[in-house]
């Protein structure tokens, strides 16, 4: 049996609880996009399973989060005491209805909060563009799984006005789109760069995998939660005070290194599903000529 047969055996249920039938306004949905809707589905199956620790199996001799938890908050305290960070006030326990799913045995549930040092957005407003700088002024829909894409249109500021607006950003943040689309994931990367309002931006403890956090902030799960929280009608518009008290689900160090290999692999399987699918496709138009 495959991985991912594997996969939809052992969680059925959740497989067959998603909405798996392709929605179109007009006619019958096509064979084509029936398929590629049922792997879009399966790859939201995998990060689903993924955030709530039913895609690798707990090993007892990790170190449990809770240590883990406990190490940061003495990294915070020693932040503060350096004037590095400010001390903030804490946020309401995480209620029972929050806790959305049962925590597997060493995990807990934290907000975003715990597991950072720093949040907040880009500028309120519109900068003072100069050509051609190599400065780029970047919002939401410049970031894009994983990475910071200028796009032709991305304009350009002085290093003045980059000085003038500049953010705290290190080799542990990440960025996340929260105006108009909202859930768009990227890491910093030492880009010359200012932010708009569009694009939020937290720092994470270096206790905690980013890339756990990424998979997690493009699960199904996030989007959910964004979802019930955003405001506005015409633009969405996801506060950073949501960002803040984002519940989550922190595994042991080693098991979010796990998950997120266990994720790349099948996330693998799902593109070649789709290439194999997409030449089966070609084929049969390149017959009806």
């Amino acid at each position: 049996m495959s991985a991912i047969q594997q996969l939809l055996t052992d969680h059925i249920d959740i497989w067959t609880a998603a909405d798996t039938e392709k929605k179109s306004g007009r006619g019958r949905s096509s064979g084509n996009a029936a398929s590629v809707y049922g792997i879009k589905k399966l790859r939201e199956l995998i990060l689903e399973l993924a955030v709530r620790g039913k895609l690798v199996p707990q090993d007892e001799s990790d170190e449990p989060a809770s240590e883990l938890l406990k190490r940061i908050v003495t990294e915070k305290a020693k932040l503060v005491a350096e004037g590095k960070i400010k001390k903030s006030k804490p946020l309401a326990e995480i209620t029972d209805d929050e806790k959305t799913f049962a925590a597997p045995k060493y995990s807990q549930w934290v907000r975003l909060k715990d597991v950072i040092y720093i949040l907040g957005d880009g500028l309120h407003g519109t900068p003072e563009y100069t050509p051609n700088t190599g400065c780029y002024f970047v919002n939401g829909n410049n970031l894009k799984n994983g990475l910071i894409v200028i796009k032709h249109e991305t304009k350009t500021v002085s290093l003045d006005e980059r000085e003038k607006h500049k953010k705290k950003l290190n080799d542990r943040t990440i960025l996340v789109s929260i105006n108009g689309t909202i859930g768009n994931v990227a890491f910093y990367g030492n880009e010359n760069i200012i932010l708009g309002k569009s694009a939020c931006y937290f720092n994470l403890s270096k206790f905690i995998y980013k890339q756990y956090i990424k998979l997690l902030l493009e699960s199904p799960y996030f989007i959910n939660y964004a979802k019930e929280n955003v405001s506005g009608t015409t633009i969405k518009n996801l506060s950073l005070f949501s960002m803040n008290n984002f519940p989550l689900l922190i595994p042991p160090l080693a098991e979010q290194h796990r998950i997120v290999a266990k994720v790349d692999e099948l996330m693998a399987l799902c593109d070649q599903l789709e290439n194999q699918h997409n030449n089966v496709v070609v084929k049969f138009f390149k017959t009806q000529r």
